[in-house]
């Protein structure tokens, strides 16, 4: 399996990305918002590893996937794995069960808290169609390694799609939550300033 060339190659090539958007903003951005920046690059270098790596390289075994016609199913219906979890909570307990839906919706919760830190002018429409897309793009992804192995080794999850935007959205919501709490707390600071 290529457990570690590929992911070193993408955390280069973001690093490379990363420095180029920072030449090119550098004199317009806050150390604090190069921080998120570097921070929200970091943070997709890691979904990027968690939801595309490993890739299996050993021919045997992608010939004897293939012949056998194994893998991993594609799904299309939306909430089948909420559906799935609620009857196999006798069998491996309400963690187990829930493990995949839950793991997708905190995956993508970073990505609507620091979207809108580095994208303040894009309201919460775009946000969350950002965070679709990017979504869609690592099942399409997936898909697209599946064609060129032969066998489902990642499957096409609607799911996934549902539970990584309404991870984004819950991000979205605390990252508007703690800037209204700022807010407000820095406007009683200046009042407070002012009374003297």
């Amino acid at each position: 399996m290529l457990k570690f060339i590929f992911p070193l190659l993408i955390m280069i090539v973001t690093f490379i990305c990363t420095l180029i958007i920072y030449k090119k903003t550098v004199n317009k951005k806050t150390n604090r918002e190069l921080m998120m920046i570097s921070f929200f690059a970091i943070y997709i270098m890691i979904v990027i590893c968690l939801v595309i790596f490993p890739l299996p390289v050993q021919k045997e075994y992608i010939l004897d996937m293939i012949k056998y016609k194994q893998g991993v199913s594609n799904n299309m219906i939306p909430f089948r794995a909420w559906i799935d979890a609620m009857s196999d909570i006798d069998y491996v307990g309400i963690l187990g069960a829930f493990y995949q839906p839950v793991a997708n919706i905190a995956l993508f919760f970073p990505f609507g808290f620091y979207l809108p830190i580095i994208l303040p002018e894009f309201g919460f429409k775009k946000i969350i169609f950002i965070s679709f897309l990017f979504s869609l793009t690592i099942e399409l992804t997936q898909e697209a390694i599946n064609l060129i192995l032969g066998f489902n080794y990642r499957s096409f999850d609607v799911d996934d799609l549902i539970c990584n935007t309404f991870g984004a959205l819950l991000g979205y919501v605390l990252f508007k939550y703690i800037a209204k709490f700022v807010t407000f707390l820095k406007a009683r600071e200046q009042r407070d300033i002012d009374a003297l």
